[in-house]
């Protein structure tokens, strides 16, 4: 009896270090896709102004069997396709982790503020385009808490990004950088609590009523698949957050994230 128990405590260990592999191995990879799509996304982005100058002045041109407009507007398609199917491999993998008998479900400690610096790194190209941006941090408060980083950093960049493309909407791109960004982070009591407000578009409160909804988007088709907030409101429930929006038409919008602190 206890050498068939002995037996089968080994084989789910090798069982248990098989679909960490696994997970890793899907990890790898596609960490590698989603940056240079993301990267991708961010040329063809800057390629914008150029493109609208071309259409305008070439309005019948074809690419093969497609206008200009329609060969954008399926490269968009093609790259938010890539980008969301990178975000499904990592909910697979975590999913992999999970049927291990490991404490794979204990999360790692992670600083907010870390989380905040990286992703406006990342995203400078869009701000130098279109906004000024602010950002309110306390340096010496980490907001530590517990999580998956990957997956927080991919929420902040759905925030980021569509609020950059709202005051795209509102203003223009570089009409004297009339839009304003601001990144607010800080502590209230046990809780982590980050801010994002732009002075974009807004949005009226019908619609404010929709935008978690899966494939629900306000942009022009072939510029969204209308998953991004759906997305970024599970990962947030993951973590045993909340997330609430308050926006007015014509004036921005403001989203605010809580999260549980890592208890000391």
């Amino acid at each position: 009896m206890s050498s068939t128990l002995q037996t089968e405590k080994v084989n789910q260990k090798e069982l248990d270090q098989l679909i960490l592999g696994i997970a890793h191995e899907l990890n790898n990879p596609n960490a590698f896709v989603r940056m240079n799509i993301t990267n991708l996304k961010k040329m063809f982005w800057l390629l914008k102004p150029c493109l609208d100058e071309y259409e305008k002045n070439h309005p019948e041109e074809k690419f093969g069997p497609y206008s200009l407009t329609d060969l954008r507007s399926k490269m968009n398609q093609q790259m938010e396709g890539i980008l969301g199917a990178t975000v499904r491999i990592i909910v697979i993998a975590d999913r992999l982790k999970e049927c291990s008998t490991e404490s794979l479900e204990q999360r790692a400690p992670l600083s907010l503020l870390d989380v905040v610096q990286s992703s406006v790194q990342e995203h400078g190209f869009l701000f130098e385009r279109c906004c000024e941006l602010a950002v309110n941090c306390q340096e010496d408060e980490k907001a530590e808490m517990l999580g998956y980083r990957l997956q927080i950093e991919q929420a902040l960049s759905i925030l980021l990004t569509n609020a950059c493309d709202a005051m795209v909407e509102r203003f223009g791109l570089e009409e004297g950088r009339q839009g304003r960004l601001e990144i607010c982070l800080s502590r209230q009591g046990n809780e982590a609590v980050l801010q994002v407000t732009d002075n974009g578009c807004g949005m009226d409160q019908k619609t404010l009523t929709k935008v978690f909804v899966p494939y629900f988007t306000t942009k022009p088709h072939g510029s969204g698949d209308g998953l991004g907030m759906s997305i970024c409101q599970s990962v947030i429930s993951r973590h045993d957050g909340s997330i609430d929006m308050q926006s007015t038409v014509g004036q921005g919008t403001t989203i605010t994230l809580k999260f549980p602190l890592k208890e000391e």
